[in-house]
């Protein structure tokens, strides 16, 4: 998702404004729901319950729960499509195909909805079974061996990139700034982007702080670390997949799906081509699966606390949302588009809504000692952020994406 949107806005003018967004407004917004979480120890619905004192600020609560499960389903077939490129890869499907052989398979594929929901279910059984079975391990092993491996293949799979025939073209695309791309539209998704990267609006962090232990609580490194690692991921995924479209005559602007349809033809100009792919969409799948984990277990959680189920029947109701949204995304790309603009909304409505409930309603001075920040330079800054310039930056974008702007 993020290569396109960087090509189709502007290039290196999208890509600043997204650095600065992901640090200046993204990372505060997550940490400060960290906060909210540790407080209350409670999940989403309920930290604004609570911290809220039942007014109606409940209703992002349950915003945010809207959007992880939204998102857990609207995703699916991106897990199968995944998960089907591992064995497809190493089969050797993709090695005698010309570039646009390899484009018309992926469209094919992807209109196949019950091949689709078929490699989709094997995620969702995974997560059901990982999360009943112990959710922190799984992920322990994700972030701890997963994403350091996946940005070493990433880092060879630059260099290939960036040697073919033409990358110089996709590079200049992806780098060089274009001011006239760059509008409130593109302003707008960027925030909706960054948000969507770092997980904010989304329950997981509510859920994540509501869980961290009293000595765990430097809960600002924690977001910096997150909100760096994502950043560079989607960086580094663009230097790979903006020289291969160049270099293979595929369109930049292809959407979600440039992965599946340029990362195959990188492989085939490498040697040991077929490893190099299958040890990459199982990692890409493993990075991917750690975060599926992590949005099923805020959901879950946020079911259990509301509805008093148990941890078992709120994962499986938690699976079963999720896979009825990834039947009907499956079936239709349509379907994936609305979810996507939908949650793209949700995200930036649930952190307007976040920081004016921090900023002005909970009080910074109990973000500040929940957070543990003692610096007054920190709090200086966190404050502005939070109070002023966060709500003002979303407001405008979206008085201007109505027109009232002009």
């Amino acid at each position: 998702r993020f290569p396109y949107l960087v090509g189709m806005y502007g290039g290196g003018i999208f890509l600043l404004f997204y650095i600065l967004i992901i640090f200046i407004i993204a990372i505060p917004l997550f940490v400060l729901e960290m906060a909210l979480g540790s407080a209350s120890q409670r999940g989403p619905v309920g930290a604004y319950r609570e911290l809220g004192k039942g007014k109606p600020w409940i209703l992002n609560g349950y915003l945010n729960v809207f959007a992880m499960q939204l998102l857990l389903g609207y995703t699916m077939p991106v897990a199968g499509w995944v998960m089907a490129y591992i064995f497809k890869t190493g089969m050797g499907t993709f090695q005698a195909m010309a570039p646009a052989e390899i484009g018309e398979f992926f469209g094919a594929f992807i209109g196949n909805g019950p091949e689709v929901i078929a490699w989709s279910s094997i995620t969702v059984v995974l997560v059901v079974l990982i999360i009943n079975r112990g959710l922190n391990k799984g992920l322990e092993f994700a972030n701890s061996v997963c994403m350091p491996a996946l940005f070493i293949i990433l880092t060879i799979l630059i260099v290939r990139a960036v040697t073919l025939p033409g990358a110089v073209e996709g590079l200049a695309y992806y780098l060089k700034p274009d001011f006239s791309k760059f509008t409130a539209n593109a302003i707008y998704d960027c925030i909706g982007q960054a948000f969507f990267a770092i997980g904010v609006g989304m329950a997981a962090a509510i859920v994540f702080g509501s869980y961290l232990k009293k000595e765990q609580k430097s809960l600002l490194t924690q977001g910096i670390h997150i909100g760096t690692a994502l950043l560079l991921a989607g960086f580094l995924s663009g230097l790979v997949i903006m020289p291969a479209v160049f270099a293979f005559g595929l369109e930049p602007a292809g959407g979600p799906g440039l992965t599946f349809v340029t990362m195959p033809n990188v492989f085939n100009q490498m040697p040991f081509g077929t490893f190099f792919g299958v040890l990459f969409y199982i990692l890409f799948y493993l990075a991917a699966l750690s975060s599926w984990l992590g949005g099923a277990e805020a959901v879950a959680a946020s079911y259990m606390e509301e509805f008093g189920l148990s941890r078992k029947n709120a994962v499986y109701l938690t699976a079963t949302v999720m896979f009825a949204i990834g039947c009907a995304s499956s079936y239709s790309m349509g379907f994936f588009d609305i979810a996507d603009n939908i949650l793209n909304n949700s995200l930036i409505i649930g952190g307007l809504v976040l920081s004016i409930f921090v900023g002005w309603y909970w009080g910074m001075n109990k973000f500040f000692e929940e957070a543990g920040i003692t610096s007054q330079a920190a709090k200086t800054a966190f404050t502005i952020i939070v109070k002023y310039l966060a709500p003002a930056i979303i407001i405008v974008l979206g008085l201007s994406m109505h027109g009232i702007f002009g």
